[in-house]
C-alpha cells in the first residue's frame, strides 16, 4: 500500500474520532458518562497523529 494511503486512512480515523468526540461532548450536558468517553480523544488523536508523521517520515526516508 502506498504511504499516502495509510497517512489519509490514518487522518481519516482521526477525523472520525473528532466527530465523535464533539457529539459526545455535545450530549455531555445530559450524560455525564460520556464524558469519561470524550477525555481521552487528544490523546488518541495525539497518538494516531504521531504515527501518521512517523510513517510518513519512514517511507521518505526509504524512497531516496
Amino acid at each position: 500500500m502506498k504511504p499516502e494511503l495509510i497517512v489519509l486512512t490514518l487522518t481519516t480515523i482521526a477525523l472520525v474520532i473528532t466527530l465523535v468526540g464533539h457529539i459526545a461532548m455535545a450530549f455531555m450536558l445530559e450524560f455525564h458518562s460520556l464524558g469519561m468517553l470524550a477525555a481521552p480523544v487528544p490523546f488518541v488523536l495525539m497518538v494516531i497523529a504521531a504515527a501518521a508523521v512517523l510513517y510518513a517520515s519512514r517511507a521518505d526516508k526509504s524512497s531516496h
